[in-house]
């Protein structure tokens, strides 16, 4: 099964070897026309000889069973239209674009259910049992809690829409009640914030905050247990709790909740790739797979940008 590859980045260092792993023959590759540092990189992939100098539009000129777009998402919306047009099946990078109104035009285009998106978190083990695990319970309660290195919308949008995606994948759709912010002076972009959020099932918060030492988790009360994603690859189960009664020495009563399970996802591959793949392969062949599609990517971007609403600005 022939692909074009378009992408040069450091993430396509973790995609390549999965479509391969995955019975895909990457039969030409090229990003912006004489791009040096594809070329580069094809190299050091063992694809000098199928480098196109023409850029991606050469990639897309060419008879091939699909596409895979792994680019700067500023210049994805771009490609992707050309791409569509080909009529054939494509993967494309998530966010796509950091504008949901960027991509609402497409959302009726022909061949737009030839598109799917790459949000890796959505095929790993750990995702998945926790899926099972909230559509077989009463409900309860969710706490999504979304760290960030660097200040800015940007970063949330990038990076902080695979959590929103996430969880509308464990849970399905949800509503935002409130929502409060913050803005960081000196930088003149968000800071942090928080929205209370919930649908028929569960009431959810989601916190999100600029350089602070934390890890990305998803945390359900649910059923007398609690689940937790922390980081997102390993999932914990607690049940149950002792209590040590304060003494003279020690006078804090401690609460010690009881780890019941805790597994962790392994792979060779970048957590989620390889699977991601093998879906997008039965994807190319026509058959039942498990996959986001552009209207569901749209509408994780659409609830990014309604979570920080009023805060918009053009990017």
């Amino acid at each position: 099964m022939n692909l074009g590859y378009i992408g040069s980045g450091p993430i396509s260092n973790f995609h390549i070897p999965a479509i391969k792993n995955n019975g895909f023959n990457i039969a030409a590759i090229g990003t912006r026309e004489s791009s040096s540092r594809c070329e580069d990189f094809a190299a050091t992939q063992n694809l000098e000889n199928v480098y196109c100098k023409g850029g991606w539009e050469e990639v897309l000129s060419k008879d091939l069973d699909a596409f895979v777009i792994c680019i700067d998402i500023q210049a994805t919306i771009t490609v992707l239209d050309k791409a569509l047009a080909t009529r054939k099946p494509i993967f494309v990078e998530k966010p796509i674009n950091s504008n949901p109104n960027k991509l609402a035009k497409y959302l009726n285009y022909p061949n737009i259910d030839n598109v799917f998106v790459g949000f890796n978190r959505r095929f790993y083990k750990t995702t998945n049992k926790l899926k099972d695990i909230c559509r077989d319970a009463k409900g309860g309660t969710i706490y999504l809690n979304m760290p960030e290195n660097n200040y800015g919308l940007k970063q949330f949008i990038n990076n902080g829409c695979h959590m929103i995606d996430t969880l509308r994948f464990l849970i399905g759709e949800f509503e935002i009640i409130g929502r409060t912010k913050r803005i960081n002076n000196d930088f003149k972009d968000i800071n942090s914030f928080s929205a209370l959020c919930k649908n028929e099932k569960w009431d959810i918060l989601i916190n999100a905050h600029s350089q602070i030492p934390a890890n990305f988790s998803i945390t359900v009360n649910t059923d007398k247990s609690v689940y937790e994603l922390k980081p997102i690859e390993k999932l914990s189960h607690y049940c149950g709790m002792d209590i040590k009664e304060p003494t003279k020495e020690e006078p804090i009563r401690k609460y010690m909740p009881h780890l019941k399970t805790s597994e962790v996802e392994e792979t060779i591959f970048k957590p989620g790739f390889d699977s991601m793949y093998r879906n997008f392969r039965l994807f190319v062949e026509g058959e039942n797979c498990s996959f986001c599609n552009f209207k569901d990517a749209y509408n994780t971007l659409n609830i990014c940008w309604e979570l920080i609403n009023p805060y918009y600005i053009e990017i």
